[in-house]
């Protein structure tokens, strides 16, 4: 057998994730030219950080200029919504106005149910009634409280605010201060992990989130890079080319 062909061969190291809270977990880690194995995202991560495709700033995932802005965002984006749906969302709410003074929820319905413009196409918002409702709450509460300045209680403070689950929550504070305490277990980061045998496939984000998201943490620290940036390099990388991580058959 041939070097190339015994390095192909190489299924690399095992190594030992140590999860907060959670007993330790032995994955197969890969190398980084092995598309999928947690070794292939880390490598992917800090190329991503050496060629300045992630700024070199807190802020660099944000999308609002601060956190009113960012639960906005959050908020009118997420689960059921393509990307760019929820971020015309923002912009059209964020140009009337309506997020640093007092406002209802049938006035921000109102501009929901405009249509947005995404790119070429015109479309409409799907859940106006409903995320109104829980942006109008959010607002009310940042307008007359003083959220926690610590990714984990900005977190806890936020999941008391109707909407807002593990997920969202975790999106805003990774968002806004680009923590790494916290982790966004999306759909493309939970597939990633199961891919990468990081995650067991029997376990969910409404089950177990916090053992996924204490993976998910141990992961980045494993391969010495910031847990918000090896998310945001799953996400982009899958949701840029879903073709090529598509389960095989």
């Amino acid at each position: 057998m041939t070097c190339l062909a015994q390095s192909l061969r190489d299924p690399g190291p095992d190594v030992v994730l140590s999860p907060a809270g959670f007993p330790d977990r032995t994955v197969r880690w890969g190398h980084g030219w092995q598309v999928g194995t947690a070794a292939y995202w880390i490598a992917l991560t800090e190329n991503a950080v050496r060629d300045g495709r992630l700024p070199d700033s807190q802020a660099r995932h944000s999308i609002g200029a601060d956190l009113t802005e960012e639960v906005a965002a959050c908020l009118l984006g997420g689960h059921g919504l393509p990307h760019q749906v929820g971020l015309a969302a923002f912009e059209a709410v964020r140009a009337e106005g309506m997020l640093h003074r007092p406002v209802t929820r049938q006035a921000i319905e109102s501009v929901l149910r405009q249509p947005l413009r995404v790119g070429s196409r015109t479309v409409g918002y799907r859940f106006p009634a409903q995320r109104a409702g829980y942006l109008a709450a959010a607002l009310a509460r940042l307008q007359t409280q003083r959220p926690p300045a610590s990714a984990r209680a900005l977190r806890d403070w936020l999941l008391e605010l109707p909407g807002i689950g593990p997920k969202t929550a975790g999106w805003v504070v990774r968002n806004y201060l680009g923590s790494d305490e916290v982790a966004v277990i999306d759909i493309h980061v939970l597939r990633a992990g199961i891919e990468a045998a990081v995650f067991d496939p029997s376990w969910t984000p409404a089950r177990q989130y916090d053992l996924l998201e204490a993976l998910f943490l141990a992961w980045a620290r494993h391969g010495a890079v910031n847990a918000a940036d090896l998310d945001a390099v799953v996400w982009a990388e899958r949701a840029r080319i879903p073709a090529a991580y598509a389960p095989r058959r």
